[in-house]
């Protein structure tokens, strides 16, 4: 999407300025309740004063464009959300005294809002992280070591079980840290993609690292003080993305065995030949014993590439049975009318539509047409925010599927956004789903990002509202969980397979 700017030129240059001095160097400024030289001073009062500026822009950024600020759609909760995010991240800021806590205080303001698609993406990172050497895993309620650098003499704690750190057991200490300022912690897949960080530090001045953990290897209780050190950021991040546990389905059709895979690791411009292959070759997938729509690495782009592989496999007069079209009337997605909002429209059209089909540009130039409408006649939506005619038809009374054999959706925790759209419309046209749990988001869409005005971040808002869809949008629940390691493409191939054999 677009990253919009409305950063001042002055106000940007002296963040650079202070980024090379303070980020680069790795040296944080200094804390406001000791003594400081004049240039320590100096920092204090910049970090705190962008931290101020530019949380009043988030601020202003959803409250001017997201759906959910205007009170006629109903949405108390989320207003609420925001007014006490708001106020937590305002209080928060005059206590910013480096670009960690800085970055902090805008990720937190975000990961209160309740939705993955409004985030704050600071333009620079810490280098050099610190930690324990031991990388978490979540498994169910268990907090499993699934990477480890140990330092000698210390004992290798590898598969072991955390049970504590500090006296705190490891779901408080993650709720505090990672739930406050990485993820959404009532999203069960977001723990999972959170874990590994647990014993990581970002110097986040807000979050104090722990000193000594207890471990258990075997039924032994092992405690271990923790031996904090750099590492370098690239070096890390592979490690973290294996100790997450999620896939990669990379892009194509390939035959296996007497079915069909069909992997689809994005819903953004790659999937577009997956969608034409499928196409063409509709007739032999139509006739195999099973058809796999692989999405696992998948947390979305746009759904109607998902549409269009089911119509293709499915036949479009099935697909429109069970969940419509794009010409339901009030059931369509409608966007809060905002001068930013209908500029992204604009970019839309102009520059997403010579690359996304006709089929999108139809749908954008219609959304564009009504919300221009909207803003003539003096209202806050493209369209209606009720939904009275979003019905499938009875079972009985579907046009027979044109595939023959069995269709399995894959997902893993990454699933998200236009992912979890693709998920709920194969499981509602009979697919069987299998993998791991999906994460979640509200029916809130069409993320835009902005820059903020220290030019040190970026922020997002949403501008847009699923009708049709409940406020919380999944997350979706395999019928088959897969218990083994999802990114082994192999071993799911066999365990799929053995799906289909048994009784």
């Amino acid at each position: 999407m677009r990253h919009g700017s409305t950063a001042a030129g002055g106000f940007c240059a002296l963040a650079l300025a202070w980024v090379a001095l303070v980020v680069g160097s790795g040296a944080c400024a200094a804390s406001p309740d000791v003594a400081q030289t004049p240039l320590q001073a100096e920092a204090v009062h910049f970090w705190r004063a962008a931290a101020e500026a530019d949380v009043d822009a988030a601020y202003a950024l959803i409250r001017d464009n997201h759906p959910g600020m205007v009170p006629e759609l109903g949405d108390l909760a989320f207003r609420q959300s925001v007014a006490a995010a708001y106020a937590r991240a305002r209080a928060q800021a005059p206590a910013v005294a480096s670009y960690e806590g800085y970055a902090a205080t805008l990720a937190a303001f975000a990961d209160a809002l309740g939705d993955k698609h409004i985030w704050s993406r600071p333009n620079f990172v810490t280098g050099r992280p610190a930690w324990a050497g031991i990388l978490m895993s979540k498994r169910g309620d268990h907090w499993i070591v699934a990477d480890e650098e140990a330092s000698p003499p210390a004992e290798s704690v590898l598969g072991g079980e955390l049970i504590s750190c500090d006296g705190r057991s490891p779901e408080d200490l993650a709720r505090a840290t990672l739930g406050t300022y990485r993820v959404d912690w009532s999203v069960g897949a977001q723990q999972v993609q959170a874990a590994p960080w647990l014993l990581v530090d970002e110097h986040n001045p807000f979050t104090p690292r722990p000193t000594a953990c207890v471990f258990d290897r075997g039924g032994r209780r092992a405690p271990v003080t923790l031996s904090w050190r750099g590492v370098r950021r690239e070096a890390l991040t592979p490690r973290i993305a294996a100790a997450v546990g999620a896939g990669a389905a990379g892009f194509g059709i390939r035959a296996v065995g007497d079915g069909y895979w069909i992997s689809l690791q994005s819903l953004l411009d790659p999937a577009a030949p997956v969608v034409a292959e499928v196409a063409a070759k509709a007739a032999d997938l139509r006739q195999a014993r099973f058809v796999v729509l692989d999405l696992r690495g998948n947390s979305g782009g746009s759904s109607l590439f998902g549409d269009q592989i089911a119509t293709a496999l499915l036949g479009p007069d099935y697909v429109k049975s069970v969940i419509g079209s794009s010409d339901d009337g009030d059931c369509d997605d409608v966007w809060r009318v905002s001068d930013g909002n209908l500029r992204q429209l604009q970019y839309y059209l102009d520059v997403m539509g010579p690359t996304h089909g006709p089929e999108f540009t139809k749908i954008f130039s219609k959304v564009m047409a009504d919300a221009k409408a909207a803003r003539a006649q003096g209202r806050s939506f493209s369209g209606s925010i009720t939904c009275a005619n979003k019905t499938s038809a009875p079972a009985a009374a579907r046009p027979a599927s044109q595939l023959k054999g069995k269709l399995i959706l894959i997902t893993d925790n990454l699933c998200f956004s236009s992912c979890l759209v693709v998920t709920d419309h194969f499981r509602q046209l009979g697919a069987l789903h299998v993998g791991q749990t999906t994460d979640s988001n509200t029916h809130y869409s069409e993320v835009r990002e902005e820059s903020l005005p220290s030019g040190l971040s970026k922020f997002s808002t949403l501008q847009a509202v699923s009708v049709s869809n409940p406020l919380r949008y999944g997350p979706f629940v395999p019928a088959l969980a897969y218990q083994g390691d999802i990114a082994d493409t192999p071993a799911l191939e066999r365990w799929v397979r053995d799906q289909l054999n048994s009784p």
